[in-house]
């Protein structure tokens, strides 16, 4: 048997080895071109920022990736929970001044963790709620959906997996993997949540009291006067004079100097009409008699003569609870709040019982990795 002691000489055991410069004289010297000089240095710093898509400073420190936590037992890593973020990041980062973007960061690591966090508690539960005929039933769909994948590709395993690929930025196996969790978590939700989101019709008459202003909102008037000193019995007569040949309030308004040609002021309609308008008493009963376009007689108050007009009535389209519109309307609304309080209470009753490092814990641990990548200046 030989040995690679075999093929070496010991008479050059002691011989020192060249240095590049001393190395590369000889291979001229032989006709031979020497290789570019290397530095492995800024190699190994290349491949791994190609590989993990970090940027980083020259002799800045990164931590690529590091275990943060875990949840049920399936350790979580900070780039399950940064690389999703790591484009929105950058570009905040790049933006922002520091102090502006520190709360940002926060905010979207601790969004993106309790995702992690909570789709796997998720799945957990998913799992081990099923019944043996629900697995059966998974598996078997699961199958037909990558059959129809290779299918669509001719049935060309590979082509499909470039395919989807280039689709999904994901292999068929990670793509069926998402498909299986969003029908696990799907069915969860189906089971556990929507029955507890219960909405009866007492809830939606209810809602619609509480709503009546939206969906029978009241009319609006549009009152014009003319306001003009008694002491004026010249103007005031030329005004009546024109009234009475029946020119448009607003022209005799505009030509008798008042602003906006009249306009002044629009009222909302209480329940109780006029009558529940805040304005001088004196005022309600001339108004009353008012059709729209109508001009009243001239009133008397202190040292002024006035008219009035009621340039406009505006009444919205009125909606009752039994318009099919009115109830379909709310019974989404409330069926959405009933969802979202039946979801909140789930999820407190899973993390409750689920078995995760705490998540604040976690936060930190994130975070101090995504300083590393994103550092203040």
């Amino acid at each position: 048997m030989m040995s690679l002691a075999d093929f070496s000489d010991p008479a050059l055991v002691s011989v020192p080895i060249p240095d590049a410069q001393a190395a590369a004289a000889a291979l001229e010297a032989a006709g031979l071109t020497p290789p570019e000089p290397v530095d492995p240095v800024s190699l190994e710093s290349q491949s791994l920022e190609a590989y993990f898509d970090i940027e980083a400073r020259p002799g800045q420190p990164v931590v690529v990736d590091s275990l943060i936590g875990q949840v049920n037992g399936r350790p979580v890593y900070a780039d399950e929970v940064l690389g999703p973020l790591a484009d929105q990041l950058r570009a905040e980062y790049e933006r922002m001044a520091w102090q502006q973007f520190q709360p940002v960061m926060e905010r979207l690591v601790m969004q993106r963790l309790q995702e992690v966090v909570l789709n796997e508690l998720f799945l957990a539960e998913a799992r081990a709620s099923m019944t043996q005929q629900q697995q059966h039933g998974l598996l078997a769909f699961m199958r037909t959906i990558e059959q129809d994948l290779v299918g669509k590709s001719g049935g060309v395993q590979s082509r499909a997996e470039q395919e989807v690929m280039a689709e999904e930025g994901r292999t068929i196996e990670e793509y069926l993997r998402l498909q299986e969790e969003r029908v696990l978590i799907e069915t969860l939700m189906n089971e556990r949540v929507r029955p507890n989101a219960v909405v009866s019709w007492h809830d939606v008459e209810r809602e619609y009291e509480k709503r009546t202003g939206e969906f029978r909102p009241p009319a609006e008037i549009l009152v014009g006067r003319i306001r003009l000193r008694t002491a004026a019995v010249e103007t005031i007569m030329a005004v009546q004079q024109r009234l009475d040949a029946g020119e448009s309030f607003s022209d005799v308004a505009a030509n008798a100097g008042m602003a906006n040609r009249g306009e002044w002021e629009r009222f909302v309609l209480p329940a109780t009409g006029i009558k529940g308008l805040e304005i001088a008493d004196a005022y309600k009963p001339v108004l009353e008699k008012l059709a729209v376009g109508g001009v009243s007689p001239p009133l008397e108050r202190g040292t002024w003569t006035m008219w009035f007009s009621l340039l406009e009535r505006s009444q919205a389209l009125q909606r009752g609870l039994y318009d099919p519109d009115v109830q379909q309307q709310l019974q989404q609304e409330l069926y959405g709040r009933a969802i979202a309080q039946a979801q909140t209470e789930f999820i407190n009753d899973v993390l409750q019982r689920g078995i995760y490092d705490e998540l604040s814990l976690m936060h930190r641990r994130a975070l101090a990795i995504a300083a590393t990548r994103f550092p203040p200046p």
